[in-house]
């Protein structure tokens, strides 16, 4: 998802209405300047699939949930080495990149530490012992070459016990000198006794050179020499800088995940001490790094709702969006937002009738294939003008719609309604679950799944197995009555399936509005979930 993009979305379990009035609302908003994109929550029906294909126009991308992820924002870039990279070249990648932290990779590219300045230069400042032991880490070899130095005899220890002592005076050595790095000049009594008092390291600065008796006894004694250009001081404060960073690294990470959630983020960062989170990719790469600065300055999503206004039907995470827009036909559900938002709310049948009157409002040309899917929405969601929900301006604005789009809604009406009314090759939990909405009435969850059908006989054929799977959800989802609403699409009334703990509830609403059929009850007339169903429901459970 792009940070500043504008994200249109329909409902859950999404119709035709809710698919198509997304992709035209985008499309409007694009044409009026914005950074728009249509997005579905839900898998398509088998109606949407067949409009779809019938304007060769593909489906919005489906999306889980609109919460901003890590990937989401900007975070920082990230530098990195390897383990054996020393420090002074780490300091320099650091210094070059205008960063103060590091992250250190194996062979394979996975992270395996995090090194900052800080823990670049505390050793100097206040642990002697510890920086003793990083420096004994530095193989002898690889401290020569580090220094520019020339190595004139490798001795019998590779590496010193990480102690130096600067002997830089003609006044007698009087340290011990076993296993250490001693600093000296040409004095030659000076070399000699730190080699005889078990020096691993003898190292002359300033160009001195030894003398061929040095070196014997250096081969002698096991003790490496080493030459430089370099005075004394500056030997004894490169030495350290050579360490390998795997010597200070912090190897005890606390890391993220592109995917993760930046509100859970939050919550690990406020209990945490650290300055700066790795962030791994799929692939566990490092790609970048994390502070408290970055979630403090980045935005939530901005998000535009079509065809719903409850939180129980819309995008995951969609309390955390920015809403700017609702676009709805259905009633209030009680949405709250953070700020002042643009409502548009219309007594019509279908939201496409509301989008196309925005087009016209704001003088945008609907292109002929949008205009088709906006015309199949009305047909759609109206029932081909049978709903009781359909309006005259929903009529007005399909026969406008079909002139644009070159459509016979004569012919086509029928057809759109067939297509999604098939349930054959379709299995209970598809047809129960393709358009399945839930309310909260009256402080009780509500369920209700509809679905078209042509005759009631392919409603009966599947109604046990239904009332299982029904009363299966009722136990799982906590929803107090859950209905399933199979409507004939001649517009003559619908067979309904309840099941649930509260179902008792509304018995006898159900017995008053409609008659017992094979394990049915046939509610004459009633097409609506929004205007007919939902309403019968809330006066029955109000009045309970």
């Amino acid at each position: 998802m792009a940070k500043n993009t504008i994200y249109v979305t329909g409902h859950k379990n999404p119709d035709t209405d809710s698919i198509v009035s997304a992709m035209a609302y985008a499309y409007l908003k694009q044409q009026l300047g914005y950074d728009a994109v249509a997005v579905r929550i839900g898998h398509l029906n088998q109606e949407t699939e067949f409009i779809l294909n019938l304007f060769n126009e593909f489906a919005p991308p489906y999306v889980r949930d609109i919460r901003t992820r890590v990937r989401d924002i900007d975070f920082d870039d990230v530098v990195t080495c390897r383990q054996d990279t020393n420090l002074d070249e780490a300091l320099r990648l650091m210094k070059d990149a205008k960063k103060k932290v590091i992250a250190v990779l194996d062979e394979e590219n996975d992270l395996v530490g995090m090194a900052t300045i800080s823990d670049i230069s505390k050793p100097l400042i206040d642990d002697e012992v510890g920086t003793a032991k990083i420096i004994g880490a530095i193989n002898i070899g690889c401290l020569a070459a580090f220094l520019n130095a020339e190595l004139l005899h490798q001795g019998s220890q590779p590496r010193s016990n990480g102690q130096i002592i600067l002997a830089m005076s003609a006044k007698t050595l009087d340290q011990d000198c076993r296993d250490r790095i001693v600093i000296t000049t040409d004095n030659a009594e000076l070399q000699k006794k730190a080699i005889s008092g078990g020096a691993a390291v003898l190292m002359l600065a300033e160009g001195a050179r030894p003398s061929e008796e040095i070196l014997v006894l250096a081969q002698k004694h096991g003790c490496s020499v080493i030459v430089s250009d370099l005075s004394g001081y500056r030997l004894a404060q490169r030495i350290y800088y050579a360490a390998p960073i795997s010597m200070i690294m912090s190897t005890k990470l606390k890391i993220f995940r592109c995917d993760d959630y930046i509100d859970d983020v939050k919550q690990v960062i406020n209990k945490s001490r650290f300055r700066s989170y790795p962030v791994l990719d799929s692939r566990n790469h490092v790609v970048g790094m994390l502070s408290r600065y970055h979630l403090f300055k980045h935005a939530s999503r901005n998000l535009i709702l079509v065809d719903h206004n409850e939180l129980s039907q819309s995008i995951e995470g969609v309390e955390e969006a920015s809403v700017l827009e609702i676009i709805d036909h259905h009633r209030l559900g009680g949405i709250k937002t953070a700020g002042p938002i643009t409502v548009r709310f219309e007594r019509v049948g279908c939201c496409a009738t509301i989008i196309t009157e925005m087009f016209r409002e704001k003088e945008v040309e609907i292109p002929e294939d949008l205009a088709g899917l906006l015309c199949c929405a009305i047909i759609s969601d109206t029932v081909n003008f049978h709903s009781v929900t359909c309006t005259k301006k929903d009529i007005d604005t399909a026969g406008y719609l079909a002139e644009l789009g070159n459509i016979d809604l004569d012919d086509l009406g029928p057809k759109i309604l067939a297509a999604g009314a098939s349930l054959s090759n379709r299995s209970c939990h598809a047809i129960f679950h393709n358009d399945l909405k839930i309310f909260m009435v009256s402080r009780t969850q509500v369920a209700v799944a509809q679905s078209n059908v042509v005759d009631f006989e392919s409603a009966l054929v599947i109604r046990d197995e239904m009332k299982k799977l029904m009363k299966n959800y009722a136990q799982d989802s906590g929803c107090g009555i859950v209905m399933m609403s199979f409507t004939l699409i001649d517009g003559s009334g619908s067979y309904v399936l309840s099941e649930g703990r509260e179902v008792r509830r509304i018995s006898e609403m159900l017995r008053k509005n409609g008659s017992e059929v094979d394990g049915f009850t046939f509610l004459p007339g009633v097409i609506s979930r929004k205007q007919q169903i939902i309403p019968m429901i809330t006066d029955a459970l109000e009045e309970a």
